[in-house]
């Protein structure tokens, strides 16, 4: 830093981390690159914080260098931002900037977080240090981006995450430095690890194993992979268990999960009372709208206390509407409803959050499905593929293994009503 004084920073590693061996082994390792799979509430996170503070903080730092946490999301980076900023004290020793989301030590250092959805935005800068924070939920072109960033400056980089399946490219990274790649370390952390240490509870471990999918605890706690999550959309779905005849209840209330896909249109309705979930109906109109569809509901379901949930693209204005009104305006005037019956989400699920969901309340909650009025929703449990890239298998229209219209609906349902099933994954 060009300054005619040295600046001096009084920093200690925290306590804590100190006497936590599993987390200052992998902040500690001397290899370029270290790549962590590590149990969910583990630490990774917060040994990663210490790690690029201390890389920022080295004597031979100057003004200018950059250092940068990578999300999946800017909106996910953010968490990283708020947490670093809580743990640096004094607060005089850097600089925020909350809309660049960066970081400025006092000597001049600037730590960036970003988010890794456009791996195109990650090239250019020259980077000291970085961190890969949620690697399997990243594509592989932001690797390469984050690499080339390093490679001027002979920059480290660590690379945190679960375990999540075996057909990404962070999976594969980590078997290559288990088996001793080299310039890479290789670590991993199990919640057995995690409870001993104190970081982590017991009864939290045996709730989160009682509550999620046994395969995505398997891989969330344990780092054991799970193969079928990244293939088989609703691998926990059993014709046996989940398919079985519903009979409409007009006494209780009646859930209407709309999807806005024309071809076809489509309103799921779903009963759920005396700790069961019913899917009823699949009602779906080719080369449709949404006002045909209400009728169709009004018709079929006479007198019923209807709540309605559903892709949150339906709060969107729609000139296929009349008055320029979005679709769940339509459905609210339509089927004469209170706001308070109006009951959707701003903005969709991810699905990779949205895939364990699914098959969490499968295999925990009981769920019927009706066979001669939801077969869509069926075909579409039985069917449904996720790519390894964790989006959907769908988009040729003509086939309907790949609309997943009718699983829209139910995961829309679920992730309005059953989040609570989604509290161990982060």
């Amino acid at each position: 830093m060009n300054t005619e004084f040295e600046i001096e920073i009084d920093y200690e590693r925290p306590e804590e981390v100190i006497n936590y061996k599993k987390q200052s082994d992998f902040i500690d390792a001397e290899e370029r690159f270290t790549i962590i799979e590590a149990t969910t509430k583990a630490g990774k996170t917060v040994g990663c914080i210490v790690w690029i503070i201390e890389q920022a903080l080295l004597n031979d730092r100057k003004e200018g260098d950059n250092c940068w946490w990578i999300a999946p999301t800017f909106t996910i980076a953010k968490i990283a931002y708020r947490r670093m900023k809580r743990f640096l004290i004094p607060k005089s020793i850097f600089v925020d900037n909350k809309s660049e989301l960066t970081l400025t030590l006092i000597n001049g250092v600037t730590i960036f977080f970003k988010g890794a959805d456009n791996p195109d935005s990650l090239y250019g800068d020259d980077v000291i240090a970085a961190v890969f924070d949620e690697s399997t939920r990243m594509k592989e072109d932001s690797w390469f981006a984050v690499f080339s960033t390093l490679t001027a400056t002979n920059g480290k980089c660590k690379i945190i995450g679960n375990v999540n399946g075996t057909g990404n490219w962070s999976y594969k990274l980590a078997r290559e430095a288990e088996a001793g790649k080299k310039d890479w370390k290789y670590f991993k952390i199990t919640a057995s690890d995690a409870v001993e240490a104190g970081i982590l509870s017991q009864s939290v471990v045996d709730e989160a194993e009682r509550t999620l999918p046994k395969g995505i605890f398997l891989e969330l706690y344990y780092g054991i992979p799970f193969a079928n999550s990244s293939d088989k959309f609703c691998y926990s779905f059993d014709e046996k268990k989940h398919v079985k005849s519903c009979i409409w209840n007009p006494k209780e209330l009646t859930y209407l999960s709309f999807d806005f896909n024309v071809n076809p249109i489509t309103c799921m309705v779903i009963q759920d009372y005396d700790n069961k979930i019913r899917v009823i109906e699949t009602i779906q109109l080719e080369n449709s709208n949404i006002y045909r569809l209400c009728d169709a509901v009004k018709i079929k379901y006479p007198n019923s206390t209807f709540i309605v949930t559903g892709d949150a693209s339906g709060k969107n204005k729609s000139t296929l509407n009349q008055d320029n009104l979005n679709n769940f305006d339509v459905i609210k005037v339509s089927l004469n409803l209170s706001k308070g019956q109006m009951q959707y989400l701003a903005s969709n699920p991810r699905l990779d959050e949205n895939q364990i969901l699914v098959n969490a309340v499968l295999e925990h909650h009981s769920v019927e499905i009706d066979p001669d009025k939801s077969q869509r929703l069926i075909n579409d449990c039985k069917f449904v593929e996720m790519r390894a890239d964790k989006s959907i298998k769908k988009g040729d229209r003509d086939d309907p293994n790949q609309q997943a219209d009718a699983l829209d609906c139910f995961r829309y349902f679920l992730n309005r009503y059953y989040k609570r099933y989604l509290k161990f994954f982060e």
